[in-house]
């Protein structure tokens, strides 16, 4: 079993690990020893700000760069998302990690986009 431990932020990340032994550090994700709360270890990422955002909407529809109330109300059929500049490393990493998982736990921060949860696959 692979347990990944999803953080909102590499600081949140980092305190979580303080609890653990730590195997392994690195730039995308901090791996902690097999314990009595993780028999196989696990994996703790994180998030830095929003790694995908909202395409714009010229991005999509190149009609709707220009000004014009004929472009209005806006609805796109689907939304489409893009890694945010600058943050494709750890989009990545994350990623990885997750579709590697077999129990994902969110451990973001407990507001409007999310909660804390377990998901097994």
């Amino acid at each position: 079993m692979t347990t990944v431990i999803l953080a909102e932020k590499p600081s949140q990340a980092k305190t979580y690990a303080e609890a653990f032994s730590v195997k392994h550090k690195s730039k995308t994700h901090i791996e902690i020893e097999s314990c009595a709360t993780f028999k196989s270890g696990a994996f703790i990422t994180w998030g830095i700000g929003h790694l995908v955002e909202l395409k714009l909407p010229q991005e999509t529809q190149p009609a709707v760069n220009t000004w014009d109330l004929k472009n209005l109300p806006y609805l796109p059929e689907h939304f489409e998302y893009k890694v945010a500049k600058g943050k494709t490393e750890q989009f990545n990493a994350v990623k990885r990690l997750l579709k590697s998982a077999t129990l994902i736990i969110n451990a973001c921060d407990v507001d409007r986009e999310g909660s804390n949860s377990a998901t097994r696959f």
